[in-house]
């Protein structure tokens, strides 16, 4: 959503975390690997862009100088992949946590991104408003989060 506010090296970070997220529960979901794939258009990345993450450490090096938004949107997005299967594996949450803290993403904010997700569920699946209404909903509390 807003993922092409990111730079190239910043996307390409982002990818790698993507993968190490994805790829901590031992299991590259299918709804992970769609959603790697709507991630990869939005930032015009191309697969073989994307090196193997071997190291988050340098990861967290090319993120330092990110500005706050932009580290707030990386971490809203990886939340987002994180719950797109529907399981919030324990070793997921500990990665998230350990992302979260080098990217220097406050605890409140940690948990309030989760809650985006969690009702973002709750509207899209109960709600009767029309689908653009909902998005743009949803957009506006994602926005107010980002902040």
């Amino acid at each position: 959503m807003f993922l092409n506010e990111l730079n190239k090296n910043e996307g390409i970070a982002f990818m790698q975390l993507v993968k190490s997220i994805a790829n901590s529960d031992n299991t590259f979901a299918q709804e992970e690997k769609n959603l790697f794939y709507d991630y990869l258009e939005e930032l015009n990345l191309q697969e073989n862009e994307i090196p193997d993450c071997l190291d988050l450490n340098s990861i967290y090096v090319t993120l330092k100088d990110s500005s706050e938004r932009k580290r707030n949107i990386i971490y809203f997005e990886l939340i987002g992949l994180a719950l797109i299967d529907g399981e919030y594996d324990e070793k997921e949450v500990s990665l998230l946590e350990e992302i979260g803290e080098n990217l220097e993403i406050k605890r409140s904010k940690r948990i309030a991104f989760a809650n985006y997700f969690y009702n973002f569920v709750d509207v899209y699946s109960f709600s009767v408003v029309d689908a653009e209404s909902k998005i743009d909903l949803l957009k506006e509390q994602a926005e107010k989060l980002l902040a």
